[in-house]
């Protein structure tokens, strides 16, 4: 485990398909930590799928919903944090996401993406017309978003899910090396 994130928790942001979940898992069980997923935590919470509670409820109901599972993780230590592909959206999240742990943002091209979830049912941004357009487009508005949360940024393109946990460690470990510069990563 990482100096950076003794006694705290880390967490995981990007885009679906980019490895939030599994390299989490990865993690939490290398390090001994809990593994929480906030979309997890609001499936749980309604009974509810994600493609139901977007159908049901809609969009702003699940933002207020993944916001709501930010305030619930407050003080949680010792876990890995995977969160939904657009909770980055909300700028209420982002110091939520920052008291937590160091942000890590998994990314992977819009080709990596489509392969690891194009054919899925369960995905509400991907039910659209053209999920390629859908995927490019959502790409392009969260990746500014994505960096500004972000204390480190892994591509997990090509990579397992070991290969990127150890890219996240290393990065951690460097990330503790260098002086903080929250101005550079938060403006």
């Amino acid at each position: 485990m990482s100096i950076v994130i003794a006694g705290r928790s880390l967490v995981l942001v990007g885009f679906m398909g980019s490895g939030k979940s599994s390299v989490g898992r990865e993690l939490a069980k290398r390090w001994n930590f809990r593994f929480v997923d906030t979309d997890a935590m609001i499936r749980h919470k309604y009974d509810l799928s994600i493609p139901d509670i977007f159908a049901k409820h809609g969009e702003d109901f699940f933002r207020e919903a993944e916001y709501q599972a930010l305030v619930r993780l407050r003080g949680i230590c010792s876990s890995v944090i995977a969160t939904g592909g657009g909770i980055v959206t909300q700028p209420r999240n982002l110091p939520l996401l920052r008291a937590l742990g160091p942000v890590v943002w998994l990314c992977a091209d819009q080709t990596t993406i489509l392969n690891r979830v194009g054919k899925s049912t369960h995905r509400p941004m991907l039910n659209q017309a053209n999920p390629q357009e859908s995927v490019a487009r959502l790409l392009k508005e969260r990746a500014p978003l994505y960096h500004r949360a972000a204390d480190l940024r892994i591509e997990t393109s090509g990579l397992t899910h070991q290969e990127v946990a150890d890219r996240i460690v290393s990065g951690l470990d460097e990330l503790r090396a260098q002086p903080r510069m929250d101005t550079n990563r938060r403006e």
